[in-house]
């Protein structure tokens, strides 16, 4: 029995060890996170337009595109809680700042707080590598493995890139999302079967969410009126049947958000939700744009936002 015990006791040290190394490395992999975190503290103060927002401005808006000086500090389900965090953070770095993209659309306003949701674990990026302190050390927002799943596959992914010499890129040097390359053909039935999921996951649970979101939404726009920064709000395009699926309630509470956070804040708006210059290829995705549809999507906001 005490050989067994000493066994089992060494087999366990192991493999914490090993678990432990695993944690370490997979830190200090580079990521999008990392990447924004390390560029805005070196380079924010060069900062003249900040992108905000979640994966529809992630992989949407393509700052090298649309001239000097912007850079994209959205994420995917990062909401408006997470993007005013972000602001706050490197409050001291953008010194410079003149315009703020903020992204409201159908799905951000009536998000959970990102710890309530399926994507929970998001939060470990914004605890491990941003310094969000709304968490404890001990919790498990402070540790890669608290994903168990995600943890194996970074793993092996660092694994597989140690023996072929390949990187993993998330994101380009500016913090586009460069990774949602554009289909070989348009598949109709394949995007309407994707919708209908898609439609589901993002529908509304609970209206008062909205008071949520709005909230920090607001918080975003004092923040910007104490800085003189324009704001500009930006619903991203969507492909037209996934928005005919969408709850009819959910897009006019939408536009009345909107509509009321632009007046109080004198914002100015784009609504591309349903603009007809994309359609096919340009879509990734039902409710993301590919590397095709970011880059005619960032000319046409600079064209229409020329202060950008």
């Amino acid at each position: 029995m005490k050989r067994f015990l000493k066994y089992s006791a060494l087999f366990l040290a192991i493999v914490g060890v090993l678990l432990g190394c695993c944690e370490i490395v997979v830190r200090n992999t580079p990521n999008s996170y990392t990447l924004k975190n390390d560029w805005m503290t070196q380079h924010g103060s060069r900062v003249r337009t900040l992108i905000t927002g979640n994966s529809h401005a992630y992989y949407g808006i393509k700052p090298s595109v649309m001239g000097d000086s912007i850079f994209n500090i959205a994420n995917v389900t990062q909401n408006h809680e997470y993007d005013y965090f972000l602001l706050t953070k490197f409050e001291s770095q953008l010194t410079n700042v003149k315009n703020l993209v903020v992204i409201v659309d159908e799905t951000n306003i009536f998000d959970l707080p990102l710890e309530d949701g399926k994507e929970w674990f998001r939060g470990i990026y914004y605890k491990i590598y941003y310094g969000y302190d709304k968490h404890s050390n001990f919790s498990k927002y402070n540790f890669e493995i608290s994903n168990f799943s995600r943890f194996t596959l970074k793993c092996q992914r660092i694994v597989e890139n140690f023996f072929t010499g390949a990187t993993s890129r998330d994101c380009d040097s500016l913090g586009w999302g460069c990774i949602f390359t554009a289909p070989d053909h348009f598949d109709t039935a394949a995007m309407l079967e994707e919708a209908k999921f898609t439609v589901e996951a993002h529908g509304c649970k609970d209206w008062s969410l909205v008071d949520y979101n709005v909230r920090y939404l607001n918080k975003i726009g004092e923040w910007c009126k104490r800085r003189n920064v324009n704001i500009i709000v930006i619903t991203p395009p969507m492909w037209e049947k996934y928005v005919g699926m969408i709850n009819p309630k959910q897009i006019a509470i939408m536009h009345d958000v909107i509509n009321r956070f632009v007046s109080k804040y004198d914002a100015k708006y784009g609504d591309y939700m349903l603009d007809s210059r994309f359609a096919g290829r340009d879509f990734r995705d039902s409710d993301h744009l590919s590397d095709l549809g970011a880059e005619k999507f960032s000319r046409i906001l600079k064209q229409d936002f020329p202060e950008l």
